[in-house]
């Protein structure tokens, strides 16, 4: 965070602590349980939200480097990100135009990191025939030329998409009509204090659970569960007196650590640190939440299962510090021990109020203590009456 941002912050979460209140909504807001049922709604958000949006699919930092490509799955589709050697920006449908097969593993990794999709490379081979294409797209090597009478290298490069940076991130239109182009121009200033523009990926997992995919947004967005669903892990440490700030249709969250913020009194305001003692859970339209800690930053790439109880969820720690044994190391732990509220508490917790929903409970009720979690319904309704 900018450190106006960071002092600003910190005195309201100081007041919320001194008071015992957290930033509160106008009104509880009843949401109709179909959004989490209804097949037509979901193939309504499926082609509004995400094929018709701009998709976060990294930190700019993955792809900071002439040379630098990341594989990613993207609500199904196949994304491919390089950066050319003279460090131009491009990304393409990750399928050989022969038969299709996927030219980058979304499982590539650089040394010492996992499943992160991200890697260095001067050229992409198809490891089904053997075509070849470069950073740039264009198709290079086509083994058995002579096979092919008639087919021009030249229209067989990949498939273009259209990609930009945006406020530290990578966003990506899975259409080529797609403008992504400040396609986040609403949180630029909130994001300018993030180095998002030099973090690297160091691990990633794929989960998929049986809830719906807003439910799998909204367990981030609110500090009323903490005392119930994670009271044997985070319960007394993560304390809900939070504050909620919006940008456009994106949104901050952020919620204290105990006896954090106690000693920044006894600190000159110009030394608080930009990584203050708080959770801050930063989403960003339809479905990216970006969790800075302390000592983790966590990315979690959200989307529709195939049906409307269903989700998958891309779960990715990354660093801001260089690529070394001890930030690897570092981000291992973090990435472990936040999975493991995620999977054994989170997880679940969405997965059971699926099961309600789906067995016929027909109203979920947003109380004013968790208004990050109205927001998002509102926006998420909002474009969808906007595209009708």
């Amino acid at each position: 965070m900018k450190h106006a941002d960071v002092v600003a912050t910190a005195r309201r979460i100081i007041g919320h602590l001194e008071a015992r209140t957290l930033d509160l909504g106008e009104a509880p807001l009843r949401v109709d349980a179909s959004v989490f049922t209804d097949p037509e709604r979901l193939a309504r958000e499926r082609e509004v939200l995400f094929r018709r949006t701009p998709q976060v699919v990294g930190w700019a930092g993955e792809v900071a480097e002439p040379g630098d490509f990341l594989a990613r799955d993207v609500d199904g589709v196949p994304v491919l990100v390089t950066r050319d050697e003279d460090g131009e920006l491009h990304a393409f449908l990750n399928a050989c135009t022969h038969r299709g097969k996927p030219v980058a593993d979304e499982s590539a990794d650089r040394e010492g990191t996992s499943g992160t999709g991200c890697g260095t490379a001067r050229r992409f081979l198809c490891s089904y025939h053997g075509w070849q294409f470069d950073g740039r797209g264009a198709l290079v090597g086509l083994p058995a030329r002579q096979q092919f009478p008639g087919i021009d290298p030249a229209e067989f490069g990949l498939k273009r998409l259209p990609v930009a940076v945006s406020a530290g991130l990578i966003v990506v239109g899975l259409r080529p009509d797609v403008e992504v182009e400040g396609a986040l121009a609403d949180v630029e200033d909130a994001f300018a204090g993030f180095p998002y523009d030099r973090t690297r990926a160091v691990v990633s997992e794929t989960f998929r659970l049986r809830a719906n995919w807003k439910l799998t947004v909204d367990i981030n967005l609110e500090g009323y569960h903490i005392p119930f669903l994670h009271k044997a892990t985070i319960n007394g440490l993560v304390l809900n007196h939070g504050i909620v700030d919006t940008f456009g249709p994106h949104t901050r969250f952020a919620v204290p650590i105990a006896g954090g913020f106690e000693g920044l009194a006894v600190v000159p305001e110009e030394q608080w640190p930009a990584r203050l003692p708080m959770v801050n859970v930063q989403t960003v339209s339809p479905s990216t939440v970006l969790i800075e800690s302390p000592l983790s930053t966590t990315m979690l790439r959200v989307y529709p299962g195939q049906v409307p109880g269903e989700s998958v969820i891309h779960m990715t720690e990354g660093t801001w510090e260089p690529l070394d044994e001890r930030s690897i190391a570092t981000a291992r732990i973090n990435h472990e021990t936040n999975k493991g509220v995620l999977v054994n508490e989170d997880f679940p917790g969405a997965e059971a109020c699926q099961r309600g929903f789906s067995a016929g409970l027909d109203t979920m009720v947003v109380g004013m203590g968790e208004s990050a979690v109205a927001h998002w319904h509102e926006v998420w309704d909002k474009a969808l009456a906007d595209a009708s």
